[in-house]
């Protein structure tokens, strides 16, 4: 089953765009990265998720880790972060795909499975 998205986004525009679920409002922004610890930016704007402020806005802190520089896989990182997932920072060791889990605990879940529309 390919991936269906259960979340609707607005405001496509170029860096942005924004959803709702369970009553949290959040943003789907484009932009440069935080310094490193040398107070360097990337060159390379990159997708992040973001909870709302209070006023319809961006929080200034990212909610999550970049979710890189494709907006269509970025929406479906984002989606499943917003649902319940995280990325657990483990690679499946025979072909190095992310594995994830549910935010409350359960098993490790290869990224490539969630995307494919699998356990959900």
């Amino acid at each position: 089953m390919p991936w269906k998205s259960c979340l609707t986004w607005t405001g496509h525009t170029t860096g942005n765009a924004t959803t709702v679920h369970e009553g949290r409002t959040w943003h789907l922004s484009k932009h440069l990265s935080p310094p490193d610890d040398k107070g360097r930016y990337s060159p390379y704007e990159r997708w992040y998720l973001h909870a709302d402020d209070g006023h319809g806005r961006p929080h200034p802190d990212p909610a999550s880790a970049t979710l890189g520089r494709n907006r269509v896989n970025a929406l479906r990182l984002a989606e499943l972060i917003i649902t319940g997932w995280e990325n657990t920072n483990q690679l499946r060791p025979s072909d190095g795909v992310q594995l994830w889990r549910r935010t409350d605990g359960g098993a490790l879940v290869p990224l490539d499975e969630l995307l494919a529309g699998r356990h959900r």
